[in-house]
């Protein structure tokens, strides 16, 4: 007997009997709250090239989702949170955590409006070198991870009419980057004046649906960056104004491929005489297919501008492809692979190029619908043009979780 697929669903989202969490009921609103233990080793920390340094990491995360059971209308709070503890190194100590709140309101039959809220607690990744001081291979890092808390809200409004689909959506968000210290000198590392920033983005979408499986779409959007302070320490003004246009094709074949393929042009110009502007082919593809029942394929492609204070570099083209399988080996274990290429093109300066490989597998038991183990490996490589800047950084975890 075949295993029912719903729509657009994948075999890690999907109901399972006996496995699956109940919550807690509140009224007309859901508590589901998990706490997972994640222990972690790994084999170069600061993502080096040179003298490497190896680490085990604690991961504590609690997590909590309230989710209304209504009729009509949505509303959601997630509250999720990764606490990691460094067992040599508690300079690299980091507390991520968020808050999302979302909701949809039903206008008509055929239209709505969307809305989210989040604010989140976050570290960058040692390595980044879309900064310049979270870089090792500068010669100069940082003494602790930077700091950076991010403010996004989200409108939008989808209205359909026989076959012409509308939407128009709008999102803002607020980069905050706390200060760093220099090793050596212990000198002040003005994040703040150099990155904080605010980003807005609004977009309108038309699609024309062919027939119930294919809609034709074009989408258009404008953003603004506007960085806190007019100039950083380097005396560059980044802030930017920038456009993009696409044209493309979303897809439904009876839920077992959905997704959507687009491509266009974007464009992000600089406030900086000094910074050349940014412009070139855009484009993306996302699909996800359920060839059987117990298997799903995830894939995603996206072309992008990336922001940077490295130089005279004005900003990063970003291609970046993942692709996800996962595999129900039996009602309760699931085992899941994925890969992802990533090619960072930076525009002006040295004109770095990056490429960054990643891989990992990963496998889950289900206990009951209570308590899961779940174990994995995950490796990332990055080659560059410029000397001493490659590194290599594989993990190994093992995790204990709970749900109600």
């Amino acid at each position: 007997m075949g295993v029912e697929i719903t729509r657009g669903q994948g075999v890690i989202n999907r109901a399972k009997t006996d496995y699956t969490p109940v919550g807690i009921r509140a009224g007309a609103f859901k508590l589901l709250p998990t706490l997972s233990s994640e222990n972690e080793w790994r084999d170069n920390i600061y993502s080096s090239q040179f003298n490497t340094v190896d680490d085990f990491i604690f991961h504590i995360k609690p997590a909590l989702a309230i989710q209304s059971d209504w009729n009509r209308h949505a509303l959601a709070f997630i509250l999720d949170s990764d606490l990691q503890s460094y067992a040599s190194r508690d300079s690299e100590d980091k507390e991520n955590y968020s808050f999302n709140l979302n909701g949809q309101f039903d206008v008509l039959k055929n239209s709505f409006a969307h809305t989210k809220l989040l604010y989140a607690n976050q570290y960058e990744d040692r390595g980044q070198a879309t900064s310049v001081f979270g870089d090792p291979s500068s010669g100069f890092i940082a003494l602790k991870p930077t700091n950076f808390q991010s403010v996004e809200a989200s409108l939008g409004y989808e209205h359909k009419i026989n076959r012409i689909r509308f939407n128009l959506d709008n999102d803002t968000t607020h980069l905050h980057y706390q200060n760093g210290i220099a090793p050596v000198t212990f000198a002040i590392i003005d994040n703040d004046k150099n990155r904080s920033r605010l980003r807005n983005e609004s977009s309108f979408r038309i699609g024309y649906e062919i027939n119930p499986n294919y809609e034709a779409f074009l989408k258009t959007s404008y953003n603004f960056i506007d960085y806190d302070s007019q100039f950083g320490a380097d005396g560059l003004q980044r802030s930017s104004i920038g456009y993009s246009g696409v044209t493309g094709i979303a897809l439904d074949l009876t839920g077992k491929l959905t997704g959507d393929a687009y491509v266009g042009y974007q464009l992000q110009d600089y406030k900086d005489s000094q910074l050349t502007t940014v412009s070139g082919l855009t484009g993306g593809l996302g699909l996800k297919w359920s060839p059987t029942g117990l298997t799903s394929v995830k894939t995603n492609i996206d072309r992008s501008v990336n922001e940077t204070i490295q130089g005279l570099t004005s900003g990063v083209f970003s291609t970046a492809m993942t692709v996800g399988v996962d595999h129900e080996l039996l009602r309760n274990i699931i085992l899941s692979a994925n890969g992802g290429y990533t090619i960072n093109e930076y525009q002006g300066g040295n004109d770095r190029v990056e490429n960054v490989y990643s891989a990992g597998f990963s496998a889950k038991y289900l206990v009951n619908r209570h308590f899961y183990l779940a174990s994995g490996y995950r490796t990332n490589t990055r080659s560059t043009n410029i000397a001493n800047t490659d590194y290599d950084a594989n993990s190994l975890y093992l995790t204990i979780g709970s749900q109600l």
